[in-house]
């Protein structure tokens, strides 16, 4: 059976649409836009602590082009410390709440984020031919050696997959491709790992990433006191 030339000619140009669409599916994060929640679970020595039922039993990233967000929030929702990140000025905020305590370190006191401090000697290795899916995402190991006595190290699960051309600035992981989905954080000693939830992409509101006026300035050693008081 024969087909009309013209037929034949419209089956070619669709299977080129469809052949680029592909590709570029294949070569764009899918998720530009829109958070990651993720539980929080310690080692049995740190659950035993006394302090241990005031740690973070959640954290969630939010992202987007430019800006990100990264909120811990502590049981019956008594405190919560956000980072906010502006890339666009490459400064940082740090926000505590603690009950009706609101404080916040000005973007240019806090350009780096404290929370990672104990990471920000650490060398990425990115490990080949080690994959794993993640909440339906493909994932690539890396791994975060620790310049400390212990020679800790960190593994970290992430996906190109979920990213901006930003993520992760200003932090350990920058040179990761993509968002992490696995991974752990050390802060006064307590190791921190991270395992996600879920992942929802969505148009994040302009008011997400700013400073809300109900909070009062301070300083960093304020906030990193108040911190340290909780964990201890």
């Amino acid at each position: 059976m024969k087909y009309p030339t013209y037929i034949l000619a419209i089956f070619v140009v669709l299977f080129l649409l469809w052949g680029c669409e592909s590709k570029k599916k294949k070569g764009s994060p899918e998720i530009s836009e829109g958070s990651v929640e993720y539980t929080i679970s310690y080692t049995p020595e740190i659950m035993e602590k006394s302090f241990s039922f005031l740690l973070p039993e959640k954290m969630t990233y939010y992202f987007r082009d430019g800006s990100e967000r990264i909120s811990f929030k502590g049981e019956l929702g008594l405190y919560s410390l956000d980072f906010i990140s502006d890339h666009s000025t490459d400064s940082s905020s740090t926000l505590l709440k603690i009950i009706n305590k609101k404080m916040f370190v000005p973007s240019s006191e806090s350009k780096k984020l404290f929370i990672f401090r104990s990471l920000k000697e650490g060398q990425v290795k990115f490990i080949k031919d080690s994959t794993r899916t993640i909440l339906g995402y493909e994932s690539h190991k890396a791994t975060i050696h620790l310049n400390d006595k212990q020679k800790t190290e960190i593994e970290v699960w992430y996906t190109p997959e979920i990213s901006t051309p930003t993520t992760n600035k200003n932090t350990p992981f920058s040179e990761v491709p993509g968002v992490m989905l696995e991974f752990s954080i050390y802060f006064n000693d307590v190791l921190f790992k991270l395992t996600p939830k879920t992942v929802e992409k969505t148009q994040l509101p302009e008011s997400l990433f700013a400073v809300p006026p109900d909070y009062s300035a301070t300083t960093i050693e304020e906030i990193e006191q108040t911190i340290a008081g909780i964990l201890q």
